[in-house]
């Protein structure tokens, strides 16, 4: 199960090493995480499909769902950290429901 605190932890260990990147590869990574709007919406779906299976807490769940926020627009504004470790744990959500 992902809990609060290891999400927490893992968005400060991805910023710590966001921290030391030049400030153009840091852009050129914010872009490339953006996410479509269909995406967005898979990723909700998955998110709360997660809360109710157990592979999230509900504490991490309503943290990412905060970080999504009501519009893509939203989370593609987000920090590139934050943005990295959502999208690694989108593509853990989506590998458990393709498997299931």
């Amino acid at each position: 199960m992902i809990n609060l605190s290891r999400l927490n932890v893992a968005i400060k260990t991805v910023q710590k090493k966001v921290d030391t990147l030049p400030v153009e590869k840091v852009q050129e990574f914010q872009k490339s995480l953006d996410m479509s709007f269909s995406e967005y919406c898979r990723f909700q779906e998955l998110k709360s499909v997660g809360s109710m299976d157990g592979t999230l807490s509900l504490e991490a769940a309503q943290k990412v769902y905060a970080y999504l926020g009501n519009t893509v627009e939203h989370f593609n504004a987000q920090p590139v950290a934050v943005k990295y470790v959502l999208t690694e744990l989108f593509a853990k959500l989506l590998a458990n429901r393709m498997a299931a």
